[in-house]
């Protein structure tokens, strides 16, 4: 009975293992000059998340929206992405990213920071970041 039970967990493990090793999962940077630098030498653009630890809403759209979600891969292969939590003083251009509402999601080329879509302030659901994303080349 022992062994059968050892063998029960070392297939759990490798299941679990496996499920985290083909799930994609979003590349996130805590740095936004960092995270610039990336982007400009990978010229991808940028997509900006902005959150506050004082909302629950911005943890549960990470969880919810940003866990092995089918375009996480397209974020990731497109996208330099970037996880700012304003209570952290974390160093951005918060005049050009600047909100009140979080979670806010930017987008921003790698070449001059400038919006390549609007805004999307206090995401309320996931139709919304789909349209966006479509606009951005999702398919």
């Amino acid at each position: 009975m022992g062994i059968f039970l050892f063998m029960n967990k070392i297939l759990l493990l490798l299941i679990i293992l496996f499920s985290s090793l083909y799930s994609e999962n979003i590349k996130w940077h805590s740095s936004y000059d960092k995270a610039l630098n990336i982007a400009h030498k990978e010229k991808k653009n940028l997509m900006i998340f902005i959150a506050s630890s004082k909302t629950k809403t911005s943890n549960i759209i990470l969880g919810k929206y940003f866990k092995n979600e089918k375009y996480n891969k397209f974020l990731n292969e497109n996208f330099v992405n970037v996880l700012i939590t304003v209570e952290y003083k974390t160093s951005y251009p918060i005049e050009l990213f600047y909100t009140n509402v979080f979670p806010s999601i930017f987008f921003a080329s790698y070449k001059d920071e400038s919006f390549l879509t609007h805004p999307i302030y206090g995401l309320k659901n996931q139709e919304d970041f789909l349209n966006t994303l479509y606009s951005l080349g999702y398919k």
